[in-house]
């Protein structure tokens, strides 16, 4: 992604933070620390889950209340004891877990809470036209008729980011926000804030895409075990050296090369995949064989979540078949024939399509082998309790207990979970759509690792993916899928993030 930090001036300072802090009983959510940001600046802030840094931005937007030190805004101090109480001091957040309307379409959802009109009154043309001029201001575009709930996530992020650049607020504090997006799509967003950045707007950006912001911000704050432990310029640090700090050692350098032995036999063969459409697939063939990971690399819109979504047996409208272990069959049309036939499929969005957050944690992890485990149509808890053991240890999963709801862990451990229950059941094929979306560096690498020892047990592994930097990590080999096609095929030297989004964007010859 080329460069997008443009040269504005930093003004005054803008919030002052000085001494917060956050106790949960005996666990230190968050020391007491000093933040700021000027007027004009922009701001990263690393660490992993229960570094502190979700915990600050939730002090700051309202959200919690801190049990000591001060905040200012423009040199004057305020309370902030709830989210309305931020907005109105021009404080906004722009969540991970986006805070949408389902049924409502864009336009409605953009213009929520502040809809156009005079004396009470509105209509659902104003609405729209409303949201439609706040988008083509932006740079921003989907259709304001659609409901929300048919939209993807990277949709969906795109007009709660809307929603929030719509507001008039001084202070944008954006948590994971390209985590949905690909790297065009970052690029267009930053560009964006940087826009604002111009209009003295200060941004706070939470994020583990280290690249993507170095190329941003202005300053890199680390936390780490509830306490900021670093506060440096991008140009005067490096992805590896914050990592360090983040993880409070010095891990081996990213990507490093794995022992690979020659691959083995094939275990997945796609062959001849169609679909209409645009997106759609022409004549995809894939080929996983045994002990390697295979990479699929496509920017939105490529055709990437088609082919991931029609292994998972979701889409009735693929063409051609699949091998699995010699045994050809045609595109399964359901999720059940795909587990049936060996594949697990971990799905992009785990809240919508593979968790229930309701769940305990021994449930969800269990959730697709009850037949297994059961005995004459009764469930046994240890056997139930032995599918979650076995991967909590593995996953090092943070968690209070096994019956502790799947919606109160961290999106990186719910992501944990997630994998859980798909390797519990012993997959031919394992299909991992955007498996590290929305997690921190450390759970990442956990996931990325427990991807490779899956591959080195025997299972093929298919990741299928947006993050450049993901896909040049975790791959042994690497498919680039454009315009529905697959365009390019890398291996050893020539797996590099240059080349995958080289061949991803580029223009059709003619």
């Amino acid at each position: 992604m080329d460069a997008v930090r443009a040269q504005h001036a930093i003004g005054s300072p803008l919030l002052v933070a000085s001494g917060i802090s956050k106790r949960y009983g005996a666990n230190v959510a968050l020391a007491a620390t000093d933040f700021s940001v000027a007027t004009g600046e922009a701001v990263a802030v690393l660490g992993e889950n229960g570094a502190g840094k979700s915990t600050l931005a939730k002090i700051l937007t309202g959200a919690i209340r801190a049990d000591g030190g001060t905040v200012a805004m423009a040199g004057r101090r305020v309370a902030l004891g709830s989210p309305r109480d931020a907005l109105q001091r021009g404080i906004a957040l722009i969540p991970q877990e986006l805070a949408y309307v389902p049924q409502l379409t864009v336009a409605e959802n953009i213009m929520l809470n502040r809809l156009p009109g005079r004396h009470g009154l509105t209509s659902r043309r104003a609405v729209e036209a409303a949201a439609a001029a706040l988008m083509e201001r932006l740079g921003l575009w989907v259709e304001p008729t659609v409901p929300m709930v048919r939209l993807g996530v990277s949709d969906q992020q795109i007009v709660e980011i809307v929603k929030a650049l719509g507001r008039d607020s001084r202070l944008l504090i954006l948590d994971e926000p390209t985590a949905a997006l690909t790297e065009d799509e970052a690029q267009h967003l930053y560009g964006i804030l940087d826009a604002q950045r111009a209009q003295g707007i200060g941004i706070v950006v939470v994020s583990h895409h280290l690249e993507q912001i170095m190329r941003f911000v202005d300053r890199v704050d680390v936390f780490r075990d509830g306490a900021r432990v670093l506060s440096v310029a991008p140009s005067n640090t490096n992805p590896a050296a914050l990592i360090a700090h983040m993880l409070g050692s010095r891990p081996e350098p990213a990507g490093a090369a794995r022992a690979v032995s020659a691959a083995g036999r094939p275990i997945l063969q796609v062959s001849h995949w169609s679909a209409p459409g645009r997106p759609g697939l022409t004549d995809v063939d894939v080929r996983v064989c045994r002990g390697e990971v295979v990479g699929v690399y496509g920017i939105r819109g490529s055709g990437a979540a088609l082919l991931a979504e029609g292994l998972g047996g979701r889409r009735r409208d693929v063409r051609g078949t699949v091998g699995i272990d010699g045994r050809t069959r045609a595109v399964m049309t359901s999720p059940r024939a795909a587990i049936r036939a060996g594949i697990s499929y971990v799905p992009a969005d785990r809240k919508r399509d593979g968790l229930v957050l309701s769940q305990s944690i021994r449930s969800s992890a269990a959730m697709l082998v009850l037949r297994r485990i059961a005995r004459w149509g009764v469930l046994r808890a240890e056997a139930e309790n032995a599918v979650a053991r076995s991967y909590a240890g593995r996953f090092r999963l943070r968690h209070a207990s096994l019956g502790q709801p799947v919606g109160q862990l961290s999106g990186g451990n719910q992501q944990k979970v997630l994998l859980t229950s798909r390797l519990a059941a012993d997959p031919r094929v394992l299909v991992a759509h955007e498996p590290t979306r929305g997690v921190d560096v450390g759970a990442r690498r956990e996931i990325h690792d427990a991807l490779r020892a899956v591959s080195d047990a025997g299972t093929a592994v298919l990741v299928i993916t947006s993050d450049v930097e993901e896909v040049v990590d975790v791959s042994d080999r690497v498919l680039v899928i454009r315009n529905g096609r697959i365009v390019a095929e890398l291996v050893g030297a020539a797996i590099t993030q240059d080349n995958a989004v080289h061949h991803a964007a580029a223009e059709e010859q003619t």
